[in-house]
C-alpha cells in the first residue's frame, strides 16, 4: 500500500465516521454507502444509493460530501457514483460536474 493511499484513506473514514444523510440515517449504513476504494495516487470513488432519491436536499448533501472530500489533503480527486435509484446517471453528473 502505499504512503498516499494509507493518507487518503484514513482521511475520508474520519469524513465518513459519524457523517448523518440529510434524512438522519448513518451515511455507513450498508443500505447507502455501497462501496469506497482508493487508488495509489489518493483518487477516491465511492458509491451511494441515496434513501430518498427525489429529494433535493440529498443531492446537495452529495456534493458538499463530495467538496468535503475532495478538501482533504493527501485526496487527489473524488467521484461519487450515485446506484439504486432512477436516473442514476443523472444524479451521478450533477454531483459531479
Amino acid at each position: 500500500m502505499t504512503k498516499a493511499r494509507e493518507v487518503a484513506q484514513r482521511r475520508v473514514a474520519r469524513v465518513l465516521r459519524g457523517r448523518k444523510e440529510p434524512h438522519g440515517k448513518e451515511l455507513t449504513d450498508e443500505s447507502i454507502l455501497r462501496g469506497v476504494d482508493v487508488d495509489a495516487s489518493g483518487i477516491v470513488q465511492l458509491w451511494i444509493q441515496p434513501t430518498h432519491p427525489h429529494c433535493p436536499c440529498c443531492i446537495d448533501d452529495l456534493i458538499s460530501l463530495r467538496e468535503l472530500i475532495s478538501g482533504q489533503s493527501g485526496v487527489l480527486a473524488c467521484h461519487i457514483e450515485v446506484v439504486g435509484i432512477p436516473h442514476s446517471d443523472r444524479w451521478t453528473a450533477a454531483v459531479n460536474e
